[in-house]
């Protein structure tokens, strides 16, 4: 377990981990798509795939290209080690991404990532999420989630000391084969409080995991904590909130737990060398704006980095 995360932490902290997040076939066809050439038309596309670009092209894209005559191609999934390749070997076909916040703030320090141009993206955005490299995309949150047929509100787990309680709560366990969330998720468990968090204390993470080590089953792409609650083959997951969401809204027989959920801001970037960097940077705007971040959410059930956008929503959306 130990030699295991251990090498997620180096890939993450190098910046190859590379986790797709869509549906397998959607992903494979799309990487292997050739974008267009370079055209003041044009603009290349790069997200995680599965529900959560379906909603970006509904909400977004579509929208954009209408009113801008832009064409846009979407390539999933994003992927931090060919973007950090294309810039070294200065091969650049990706104009704009999204990842996680934090990852973009590391890239743009390494050189990676084209400056934002604050004089273009003028939409009003929390500024939490505004820096030099990075612009918040959308907020989603790492999630206590189970399968309704085990467990009910009631039943579940409520928190991560719960969640890793095998007696208690019996079950294999999903999580995602990522460290940063899972080391904090169990050193929750183990009794740390937020505000003493970090430095994390990975022996001790380390440890808590080994209790439980034999009911993990693990996943790295955002379908597959819902499938796995909904075909059985995990009773608990630490899943993302939109995807399990969406999928209870389409039947599964899953539901989440917000108590101790860890939020995440996603972030766009653009890579150094984008080809159509200026048509990037109309993009970014574009959704930053309270409507077309109103129309993601309406979509797939992430927050979102225009505090105004959340006004335009429904109160059951919101």
């Amino acid at each position: 377990m130990k030699r295991f995360v251990s090498t997620m932490i180096v890939a993450a902290l190098t910046a190859v981990l590379a986790a797709g997040c869509g549906d397998d076939k959607k992903e494979e066809a799309a990487a292997g798509a050739k974008p267009a050439a370079p055209d003041a038309g044009q603009l290349v596309f790069v997200d995680w795939g599965g529900t959560n670009t379906d909603a970006r092209i509904k909400g977004n894209i579509e929208p954009f290209e209408k009113e801008t005559g832009i064409k846009v191609t979407v390539v999933t999934p994003s992927d931090y080690s060919k973007l950090i390749a294309m810039v070294e070997n200065k091969t650049t076909e990706w104009d704009i991404m999204n990842c996680d916040a934090y990852w973009g703030v590391y890239a743009g320090k390494k050189g990676y990532l084209e400056p934002v141009d604050y004089s273009v993206v003028t939409e009003k955005l929390d500024p939490e999420v505004k820096f030099p490299h990075v612009v918040g995309a959308e907020v989603y949150d790492s999630v206590i989630s189970y399968n309704t047929e085990k467990y009910t509100a009631e039943t579940a787990p409520k928190n991560w000391a719960e969640f890793f309680d095998t007696k208690k709560f019996p079950g294999k366990r999903a999580m995602w084969q990522y460290p940063v969330t899972v080391l904090e998720a169990a050193l929750l468990a183990d009794g740390v409080t937020v505000d003493k968090l970090y430095p994390l204390d990975l022996d001790r993470a380390f440890k808590k995991l080994d209790t439980i080590k034999d009911s993990i089953v693990w996943w790295n792409k955002g379908a597959q904590p819902a499938q796995m609650l909904s075909t059985g083959e995990a009773d608990l997951a630490l899943g993302w909130s939109g995807r399990i969401l969406t999928a209870k809204d389409e039947g599964s027989p899953v539901a989440v737990n917000y108590n101790q959920a860890m939020r995440i801001a996603a972030g766009w970037v653009i890579p150094k060398g984008a080809p159509n960097k200026a048509n990037a940077m109309k993009f970014l705007n574009f959704v930053s704006s309270a409507k077309m971040q109103a129309a993601f959410s309406t979509r797939i059930p992430y927050g979102s980095t225009n505090p105004d956008a959340v006004k335009l929503l429904t109160p059951r959306a919101a």
